[in-house]
């Protein structure tokens, strides 16, 4: 029987990318804890044992690195990994300072932080196979405004983005209703803070 995984914080404030990663993980057997911002990370981080800690950079009040320090000074054993839509130099490098197990920027292909996580734990990174293994892409794109009321059939980009990037699971509907109540200007597509692209993992190329 396989050993059950160590846990993971996860700490987004973007609800969409939240609950992807969270749902993705779980299913690979991590147990996942879920946080929005920096603050409630650290209160965690004093109550609880991680093996590993996934950080948004940009969080509301203090940042990730910010909270990696603190967690660090909490537990010195503290491992994590920095994901961000807006890398520089200068947070790079004060990623490696603090110890961060690496820095991702997105778009990244799910299975590298998946790796990440792994090496961080000491685990045996096995290789996945079968039919029902899928890779999962998520990045950040334009902030789009819906116009069409979430007719997503009359949308050309709606359409563009199904030619484009395969079987696209978007916003629900279920968050597709809370969306329809907001005014205009707060409108997002259902495309556009995140899209997230599941298909079958490529086969390597013959030499």
């Amino acid at each position: 029987m396989e050993n059950k995984k160590q846990k993971v914080l996860l700490v987004e404030d973007e609800m969409i990318v939240r609950e992807s990663l969270r749902d993705w993980l779980i299913e690979d057997g991590y147990d996942v804890e879920c946080v929005e911002s920096g603050e409630e990370a650290i209160e965690r981080v004093k109550q609880e044992e991680f093996g590993v800690i996934v950080l948004d950079l940009r969080l509301p009040g203090i940042d990730g690195l910010q909270v990696f320090e603190q967690a660090k000074e909490l537990k010195p054993e503290t491992k994590g990994v920095i994901i961000t839509a807006y890398p520089s130099k200068e947070t790079e490098d004060k990623a490696r300072r603090l110890g961060l197990v690496d820095y991702l920027v997105k778009p990244f292909k799910i299975v590298d932080l998946e790796n990440m996580i792994g090496t961080a734990l000491g685990e045996v990174v096995k290789e996945k196979k079968g039919e029902e293994h899928h890779w999962l892409e998520l990045g950040a794109v334009s902030y789009r405004l819906c116009d069409l009321n979430y007719e997503c059939a009359h949308c050309a980009f709606a359409q563009e983005a199904q030619d484009r990037f395969g079987t696209i699971a978007a916003i629900g509907e279920e968050e597709l209703i809370k969306l329809k109540k907001l005014s205009g200007n707060q409108r997002l597509c259902r495309y556009a803070s995140v899209y997230f692209v599941k298909k079958e993992k490529p086969e390597p190329e013959k030499a």
